[in-house]
């Protein structure tokens, strides 16, 4: 799971990000792009991620918690 976490974020930001790299100062990764990061999560990985929580979204190791977090709340739903 988490290499296609990584995989998605290199695309959309088209650089390797590192665990500790911010994704917006890094990367200058505005608004739009943390958008549609959310966006491939949602449709590469088939899970909801409540708006709220794309101001979080800055690093890998955050993506990885929001995501497992997601994952295993469809898991409970499922």
């Amino acid at each position: 799971m988490r290499e296609k976490i990584r995989e998605i974020v290199a695309d959309v930001l088209e650089a390797e990000p590192a665990d500790e790299s911010s994704f917006a100062d890094d990367f200058e990764a505005d608004s739009l792009l943390v958008i549609e990061i959310f966006s491939r999560f949602e449709r590469d990985l088939g899970i909801k991620i409540p708006q709220d929580e794309l101001t979080e979204l800055d690093d890998l190791p955050t993506a990885y918690a929001l995501v497992e977090k997601r994952v295993a709340a469809e898991d409970v739903r499922g």
